[in-house]
């Protein structure tokens, strides 16, 4: 298969930016463009129109209050910084934010998008044959703890070697040398002696790593053979919330519960946004990061499957940045009577707004699986 040209169909809400390789290897590098970034900038405050007597309130967008936001609105926030003079010169001018710019969003292998919050690689390798597609992932896991001294995928069999030799064997051995340019001999001594001090040190290493409660495992993820590793979760399981009992409302954000006073103190206006539904997020007192997938003879791994485990589900609630509803609203102040309408945001959930989630990620990796051959 030729996974040069391999192609994959991506959820509305992400874009692919840049791939590289050949073949028998691809990295694919794709950004979650954010939904905030389509939403007018004026949205994300109050505004309150007057005609008479009659007064029209459009509450606020309510982010969520995880994620990363639009990389673009950063750079936005550091130029405003720079043209009014708040951010000293010597710091940041134009000149080294654009530069830095260039760096985040063009530089080859990291390229993303200004409307993205989050970019991550996938890379899919082909091997000759599935037994060393998958001795090759199980190296990813024992690497953490063994380094280099780990089994050749493939069984390979070099005379003067012995018949197990490891990885380690091969490089620190004299018969690499004779498939190393002359010009090249003394950077390979290098490297060696970079390998043989490499390998001392993972008996530290890998004690370390148990004593803090990392382990490595294999298992099923997706239907497909996994190498993963497993940590403490250093976070206490999240209580179950609604609208009236989030952070948001005691911060006074207009969101319902605490937040109706703060809203009637500062506008005049009772914001009665309809309650989220209660939801307790999945919650496992260990973290999993899964180092790659087998699928025949592919290995699929990369960036954006190292932290799916740890990615908020779909169904999370929160409130929608474009569905809304109007309320009537009668005040009398000073005996005179005022009317008003408020518009607020519907209860919503993260994949129906677009917002990163766990479920649309493993589509793509289904989609991914379900095209390799």
């Amino acid at each position: 298969m030729n996974l040069k040209t391999f192609k994959i169909s991506l959820p509305k809400t992400w874009q692919e930016t840049s791939r590289m390789g050949g073949e028998s290897q691809v990295n694919i590098r794709v950004s979650h463009i954010n939904p905030l970034s389509k939403i007018d900038e004026k949205r994300f405050q109050d505004q309150v129109t007057y005609k008479g007597d009659v007064s029209t309130t459009r509450l606020a967008v309510q982010t969520t209050a995880r994620g990363m936001r639009p990389m673009k609105e950063s750079y936005n926030m550091m130029k405003n910084l720079i043209t009014q003079g708040i951010m000293p010169p010597d710091m940041m001018n134009m000149g080294k934010l654009d530069e830095m710019w260039k760096g985040l969003t063009e530089v080859s292998g990291g390229e993303r998008t200004g409307d993205s919050d989050v970019a991550n690689d996938i890379d899919i390798i082909q091997y000759p044959d599935e037994e060393t597609a998958w001795q090759a992932l199980k190296n990813k896991g024992l690497m953490q703890t063994q380094g280099l001294d780990v089994p050749m995928p493939g069984n390979i069999t070099i005379p003067g070697m012995p018949k197990n030799m490891t990885m380690s064997d091969l490089f620190q051995s004299d018969l690499m040398k004779n498939f190393i340019p002359k010009d090249k001999l003394g950077y390979f001594s290098k490297m060696q002696l970079v390998i043989k001090g490499a390998q001392q040190q993972m008996p530290g290493i890998k004690q370390n790593l148990e004593k803090k409660g990392v382990k490595y495992g294999e298992g099923k993820y997706l239907g497909c053979k996994t190498v993963y590793m497993t940590s403490p979760n250093q976070t206490p399981p999240p209580e179950a919330q609604s609208a009236s009992s989030s952070k948001a409302d005691n911060l006074g954000l207009g969101m319902g519960g605490k937040g109706v006073d703060a809203f009637e103190k500062r506008g005049g206006h009772i914001a009665h946004l309809d309650p989220l539904p209660k939801f307790k997020e999945p919650y496992s007192a260990t973290n999993t990061m899964y180092l790659g997938i087998l699928y025949k003879n592919f290995v699929i791994n990369g960036s954006l499957l190292w932290g799916i485990a740890q990615m908020p589900s779909g169904d999370t609630p929160c409130y929608s940045l474009n569905q809304t509803k109007e309320l009537t609203t009668t005040e009398v102040i000073d005996g005179k009577s005022f009317t008003g309408t408020v518009i607020v945001p519907l209860p919503s959930t993260f994949a129906k707004e677009g917002y990163l989630n766990k479920e649309e990620v493993e589509k793509i990796y289904k989609d991914i699986i379900s095209k390799l051959k």
